[in-house]
């Protein structure tokens, strides 16, 4: 069990609709780390306390078995008691979404706008390569799940900062993974619509690493123009601008390396999409080049 006297709650650093997360001090080793735990309220939903277990096991699995990096690192797992599951996760930083809105971050068309795409986008292409290969589709890839670690000791741009691949919740496994089971239907949706896939739109249990190469994509044409590549109030008309409408063309400031590979991951079709590892490839080229 996690017993809440071994900590001290420093700060609440966000709270979504199944669950919260603090910073906390150990008193046994004042390391700051940060305390996830599903909502009280959702403590009845056995497919919702899965899903915050597994993300745990997840966890454990990627980064000791498979040694996957751009993960935050699994400290403990248990229940509080509340009878809530709880999991304590190494600290990490500003969320890529909070990031883009400080006065630091590089205003698209500049050369350290260029330079913030190709570094944050080959990192998370590089952890997702992996991901992938280990039988895992994150499924929720988008600007609050990507955080910046914490500052490192070289004083550094704001956006060279590793970064690192959180939530687990809504993530597809593969059948030799060893997390509990849960039912997901043919029509189930899951995901971010803003950031979803033609195909997840239509069936988030039969998405593939695709999927997130697709999100992947959403989120680096944000960063290269400063909006999203399809805006809707409604989610009829969203669905249909990702199922159908091509993204709009982007400013032809830009690499055309660039372009071409970003149009790439946003491809229609599933299977037009180049594969994480490739991508990551292309970005570490326009970096260096």
């Amino acid at each position: 069990m996690l017993r809440p006297s071994d900590w001290q709650v420093i700060r609440p650093l966000w709270v979504g609709a199944l669950c919260s997360v603090s910073e906390v001090r150990l008193h046994a080793s004042g390391e700051h780390v940060a305390l996830k735990q599903l909502h009280r309220e959702h403590l009845g939903d056995p497919g919702l306390v899965a899903r915050c277990l597994n993300e745990a096991f997840l966890l454990q699995a990627l980064t000791t078995q498979h040694k996957v990096t751009g993960l935050p690192q699994l400290l403990a797992v248990g229940q509080l008691p509340s009878g809530m599951p709880g999991l304590l996760l190494s600290l990490l930083g500003d969320s890529l979404a909070r990031r883009v809105q400080s006065p630091h971050w590089p205003l698209p068309g500049s050369p350290a706008s260029l330079n913030a795409l190709c570094h944050v986008g080959e990192q998370l292409a590089t952890t997702l390569s992996a991901v992938h290969a280990s039988g895992v589709v994150h499924r929720d890839l988008r600007p609050d799940n990507i955080l910046f670690g914490l500052p490192p000791a070289a004083a550094k741009e704001a956006w060279s900062w590793d970064t690192y691949l959180i939530d687990f919740g809504l993530a597809k496994v593969a059948p030799s993974c060893e997390v509990l089971p849960i039912s997901t239907g043919d029509d189930d949706f899951l995901g971010t619509q803003e950031y979803m896939a033609p195909e997840q739109w239509q069936s988030a249990k039969l998405v593939d690493a695709a999927a997130d190469v697709y999100s992947l994509g959403v989120v680096l044409y944000q960063l290269a123009t400063g909006h999203l590549p399809f805006a809707a109030a409604k989610s009829q008309i969203l669905m249909y601008q990702h199922l159908v409408t091509p993204p709009p063309p982007l400013p032809s400031y830009l690499p055309r390396a660039l372009s071409r590979l970003l149009f790439a991951m946003l491809a229609k079709r599933r299977t037009d999409r180049p594969p994480a590892a490739t991508c990551a490839q292309h970005l570490r080229a326009l970096r260096n080049s």
